[in-house]
């Protein structure tokens, strides 16, 4: 009888954390696109990246290091290792969209996988940006892989920023090509 219950008790427990982690995911949740991706912007070596130091140019790739000759090194323990902002470009001209940057990359000494996300930069009314981001994780390889990053964007009164970033978590280098943003229309919800 008492195993019965405990095994109630961890069933409902469990279910009710689901249902708690659902309605946490809902604002970050990316809807499907009604149609094929369009390209609107393919980044060159020739562009200007947002973040200096640390960075180079490898063959026909970026080349960021978790380090730079500037970086101070006591941090926060929630901060990650390094954040590089490689491009900010003006927010589309639609009501929402799906956009994606899809990449080839690959992650060089490292023990964790570095990050590459796909943000909505918006100004805060205290000053600075909120920047709401989704990543996707680059682990050690030797040769570069393709990846995909997807995020959802809603116009709102203040205009946003559309960011492409990396964050390290541990020492490593990550090298990056190939980057290009692309849009699509959110499928209706019917």
């Amino acid at each position: 009888m008492f195993d019965e219950l405990f095994n109630n008790l961890t069933n409902f427990i469990v279910s009710k954390a689901k249902e708690a982690l659902n309605e946490l995911e809902k604002p970050l949740a990316i809807p499907e696109p009604a149609e094929p991706f369009v390209l609107i912007r393919r980044f060159t070596l020739a562009d200007s990246i947002v973040t200096k130091g640390g960075i180079g140019i490898v063959g026909e790739s970026w080349q960021i290091e978790a380090y730079d000759n500037t970086q101070r090194f006591l941090t926060n323990s929630t901060d990650p290792l390094r954040k590089v902002i490689l491009f900010e470009v003006a927010e589309p001209d639609v009501q929402e969209c799906v956009l994606a940057c899809q990449f080839n990359a690959k992650a060089l000494n490292t023990e964790e996988s570095i990050a590459v996300s796909l943000g909505v930069g918006r100004p805060r009314e205290s000053g600075g940006m909120r920047t709401t981001s989704w990543g996707r994780g680059v682990s050690q390889t030797e040769n570069f892989q393709p990846y995909k990053v997807r995020a959802y964007f809603k116009k709102e009164a203040n205009a946003a920023n559309i960011q492409i970033s990396v964050q390290f978590e541990s020492s490593g280098i990550l090298q990056i090509r190939d980057i290009e943003l692309l849009q699509a229309p959110v499928k209706s919800q019917s």
